[in-house]
């Protein structure tokens, strides 16, 4: 296998020649890959409903001494992947002013942004809008380190236009009761931005056990959340810097702000009027 081959490849290219047991290992490696891999073999043994040779006899198959040296190429190749910021220091900023860094930096984020908004199907966004302006759907926005402050913004605008809304950010602490009441109807709206949080796969899965809907934003389809969210949307998140842009999460809030405005038409009005109301004696002029 060459350094910069998956072994999710290499596992799905080896299906057709393993043994059925050895094939439920693959399956369940594949559903919940990387993390599946990264569990203990008595783990991916009990979750394969097979033997923890089993296991061992799987790693062995694709070329590997054992469990333990398949973990290490997996953990390799996770370590390969990754493109947090200390990889990213050593890419030298372009000459100019500062205002023509800014400016031209951010051109170059708009047009990413832009042509990833295009890449998105009309299916997901109408199924994005339908969920967000159901009046009969309560809406939990929460996200990762970063990508909750995009949450949070979606969040406080939509409680200006329905009821039923609320963020959270701490899903394993203060804010369990939001996940411990999540039911049917309601819509998990989940922001996960590489590099992709093990916290957040588990809030969709608990989502998914609840019966909820989940609307996840990202930056890219490989996001592990991807293929279990009923609706996703993967806007640009890359640039040329140490630090990678939530700005296309933004601004596709506040394009879905808009048609959800619509969609709910005089309801919304009405609410947002009844908020101006209630908010007078606090604004200034």
């Amino acid at each position: 296998m060459a350094d910069d081959d998956a072994l999710s490849d290499l596992v799905a290219a080896s299906l057709p020649t393993l043994s059925r047991a050895g094939r439920q290992v693959g399956r369940v490696l594949l559903a919940d890959y990387p993390s599946a891999g990264l569990s203990t073999l008595a783990d991916l043994a009990g979750r394969a409903g097979v033997s923890p040779p089993t296991v061992l006899r799987f790693a062995q198959s694709l070329g590997f001494g054992g469990f333990t040296e398949f973990q290490r190429a997996l953990r390799d190749e996770l370590t390969r992947q990754s493109s947090g910021p200390l990889v990213r220091l050593s890419t030298p900023a372009e000459a100019g002013t500062p205002r023509e860094v800014v400016v031209r930096d951010a051109t170059t984020q708009a047009e990413r942004t832009i042509e990833s908004f295009a890449r998105i199907p009309d299916a997901s966004y109408a199924a994005a809008v339908a969920l967000l302006a159901d009046p009969g759907r309560r809406i939990l926005l929460t996200g990762g380190r970063f990508t909750y402050l995009a949450a949070y913004h979606l969040g406080t605008h939509l409680q200006e236009l329905r009821a039923g809304v609320r963020m959270f950010n701490d899903p394993a602490g203060h804010d369990l009761g939001a996940v411990v009441d999540m039911a049917a109807r309601d819509v998990l709206v989940l922001f996960d931005f590489h590099r992709y949080q093990r916290s957040a796969t588990e809030l969709a899965l608990a989502a998914k056990r609840r019966g909820a809907a989940v609307l996840l934003v990202t930056d890219s389809l490989d996001c592990p959340i991807a293929p279990r969210a009923d609706v996703v949307l993967d806007v640009a998140s890359s640039t040329d810097h140490a630090f990678q842009s939530d700005s296309a999460a933004f601004m596709l809030n506040e394009q879905l702000l808009n048609l959800v405005l619509e969609r709910v038409g005089e309801p919304a009005h009405t609410r947002l009027a009844l908020w101006e109301r209630m908010r007078e004696d606090e604004l200034l002029p």
